[in-house]
């Protein structure tokens, strides 16, 4: 009789500390899978890209693209990312954080100049930092009830990459950021 009490305690205790925690998984899964997202390396080089539905209008898609001072608050690999400078539709951004895939992580931080073509086009370009170089193109365009997002990147990290999960390293950190950038979307909607 204890017995049969205390594992239906556990049994309980078990699934009410679980259920908080897959609650809480589910919304915070993965919007956009890892399977979604190109990636070529040729030599140090890798070329990202990625075509996906945004459900919000291209207004509130742009907001949190572009929303450089918050974003270490709602994408995971950030630790920092800060205006610089500011002009009408050139920002200088500085960027910190941890690449993590398995047992492998590397930190990055990155320096760019962002060009704003309101409400359709954000490209960036590398200026400094532990990334060799760096372009990228973010194009939002309405589609249906919500915004199509495409993105192209080319990407040259100045730091080692294992040869073997380099491309998956990249496809899912890309994953993981996206992700990220989509339920805030989805918050802020």
């Amino acid at each position: 009789m204890v017995y049969r009490l205390c594992f239906w305690r556990m049994a309980f205790w078990a699934l009410a500390t679980l259920v908080p925690i897959a609650a809480a998984t589910a919304a915070d899964a993965p919007l956009v899978a890892e399977s979604d997202v190109h990636v070529e390396r040729s030599g140090g080089t890798f070329t990202v890209d990625l075509s996906m539905h945004a459900p919000v209008e291209p207004a509130q898609a742009w907001a949190v693209l572009t929303d450089f001072e918050h974003m270490a608050d709602f994408i995971p690999n950030l630790s920092s990312s800060q205006v610089l400078e500011r002009s009408d539709t050139v920002l200088k951004v500085a960027q910190k954080g941890v690449a993590r895939y398995g047992v492998f992580s590397t930190p990055f931080e990155s320096v760019r100049e962002i060009h704003l073509n309101p409400p359709h086009e954000i490209r960036a370009h590398g200026l400094g930092g532990n990334v060799q170089r760096m372009d990228s193109l973010m194009q939002l365009e309405a589609e249906g009830t919500g915004t199509r997002l495409t993105y192209h990147a080319e990407v040259l990290p100045g730091f080692w990459f294992p040869p073997l999960i380099g491309p998956a390293l990249v496809r899912h950190e890309t994953a993981e950021q996206f992700s990220a950038m989509l339920h805030e979307m989805l918050r802020r909607h």
